[in-house]
């Protein structure tokens, strides 16, 4: 009786046996139709998985344990470590995946970005110049270039960070603008919120966005410094150059210049004022209009 190992024997057949589904066992099972193995450093052939529909590029690197399914495709000298997933997405060229990453729906890593290990990117387009993690999750957002998310934060649906923007680690941003080169600190939470450029908000401020009823938005002009500990309650406005002190519970609108401070928020200063030039007081007007937040009256030198 004839084996049924010979069914499978390429020489009996007379077509090219279809082996692009997999890559294991040797660089024969590799299909140059779908995988350009010309160049390309397999850690581990007989643990590595590519896609029929996928496409690795030549001078890249692909670690053990790597799958890249559906229709994605990995460009020119990009690495991948071990044991990621890249599902429908591209890598660009030249861009870095750490180990134990998840790269899918659509996402783009641009040339030259770097995510790093234990980190997830669904949905999201990373631009060249990023740095995402490790152990961070990018959402249905997108980074721009030289921005920098770091270790175990989250960037929600709808998110975008502007070049060079910063968020710190164990932070959150929800459906939220971040400025150019703006940063959010370790621990804080952004949601429903316009950075502007510039923009520092302090560790372990918070965005309150929800009145118990329905979402509110905040925005932040550029220039702006949030202290440690902030809580801005929305919906507000932050104007350009202003202040908030550390632990300050800001529930109403702050002036452009203007520093807040207390729980809640008082005005203590602008940064308009005219000083002394002997060094005594420092006249602080009333500041009323459409923040009315009543003023602490005069600070003095010390």
């Amino acid at each position: 009786m004839e084996s049924a190992a010979r069914d499978d024997d390429p020489a009996e057949r007379s077509e090219p046996p279809d082996h692009s589904g997999s890559v294991a066992g040797s660089d024969a099972l590799l299909d140059s139709s779908d995988c350009d193995d010309a160049g390309v450093q397999f850690d581990s052939l007989l643990t590595t998985f590519v896609g029929s529909g996928a496409r690795v590029a030549s001078g890249s690197s692909i670690g053990a344990g790597v799958q890249i399914r559906g229709s994605s495709v990995v460009g020119s000298g990009a690495r991948i470590d071990a044991y990621t997933i890249i599902e429908d997405s591209e890598v660009g060229a030249g861009a870095e995946v750490g180990s134990f990453c998840t790269i899918r729906c659509g996402s783009d890593i641009s040339s030259g970005a770097v995510v790093r290990d234990r980190s997830e990117v669904a949905g999201s387009r990373v631009a060249g110049g990023c740095e995402i993690g490790p152990n961070a999750l990018v959402e249905d957002s997108v980074v721009e270039s030289g921005a920098k998310v770091g270790p175990f934060s989250r960037v929600r649906a709808g998110s975008i960070l502007r070049d060079d923007s910063y968020v710190g680690t164990h932070a959150e941003v929800k459906a939220s603008v971040i400025g150019v080169g703006s940063k959010v600190g370790h621990f804080s939470f952004v949601g429903d919120t316009e950075l502007g450029a510039s923009v520092n908000i302090g560790a372990g401020a918070v965005t309150a966005n929800f009145d118990g009823e329905s979402i509110q938005r905040t925005k932040i002009c550029e220039g702006s410094s949030v202290g440690a500990g902030t809580v801005l309650v929305a919906p507000l406005e932050v104007g350009s150059k202003a202040r908030t002190g550390a632990g300050a519970v800001v529930t109403r609108d702050v002036p452009a210049g203007a520093l807040v401070k207390g729980v809640p928020a008082r005005l203590a200063a602008r940064d308009q004022v005219d000083a002394s030039p002997s060094g005594g007081d420092i006249g602080v007007s009333a500041v009323g209009g459409r923040c009315g937040l009543p003023s602490e009256g005069v600070v003095r030198s010390r």
